[in-house]
């Protein structure tokens, strides 16, 4: 479930803590990647306004629960045409506990190679921040793009609870 504006002090809290981190390493990524200038804003807010000016005026931050049985099909979040290239994830049951399975996948699709999965299983209350849409990788001609995408395993018992906050807005 997408939280609604004006979002939870906590949760926009966290992305105005997380996002001034994450940018420099953005601006490095778009440089390698596009080999131009494209650079995102340095506060949190420039990029929110970004995304109104483009007609994203709906936040992203959510709330997914599985329950046993349940999984997250590999995805994307990207919600229109102006997206951050970060985004992260916590979550809030514990593994072992509360749920089993339900790890966090990551998937590689390297250009010429075969997919490579990652597969995550962060304590309660840890972050993981992880690529949106790509990520650089250092070739011998310079950086080219892999493609990434997300999902969650299936729960096999209980019931899973993660918050996941996403810095650009939807239309």
């Amino acid at each position: 479930r997408y939280f609604d504006h004006p979002l939870p002090d906590a949760i926009a809290a966290l992305r105005r803590s997380f996002y001034p981190h994450l940018a420099p390493v953005a601006n490095d990524w778009s440089r390698r990647l596009r080999g131009d200038s494209h650079e995102f804003p340095l506060e949190h807010h420039e990029l929110l306004e970004r995304c109104r000016a483009a007609g994203q005026e709906r936040p992203t931050p959510l709330i997914l629960r599985y329950g046993e049985g349940d999984w997250n099909a590999l995805h994307q979040d990207l919600y229109g045409d102006v997206y951050f290239p970060f985004q992260i994830v916590s979550v809030l049951s514990r593994p072992g506990a509360d749920y089993e399975g339900g790890e966090f996948v990551l998937l590689e699709q390297r250009p010429r190679a075969q997919s490579r999965a990652h597969v995550l299983a962060p304590e309660r209350g840890a972050f993981v921040i992880f690529p949106t849409r790509q990520r650089p990788q250092e070739g011998k001609r310079g950086a080219y793009r892999v493609g990434m995408r997300h999902g969650v395993s299936t729960v096999t018992r209980g019931s899973r609870t993660a918050l996941g906050v996403i810095f650009h807005d939807a239309r």
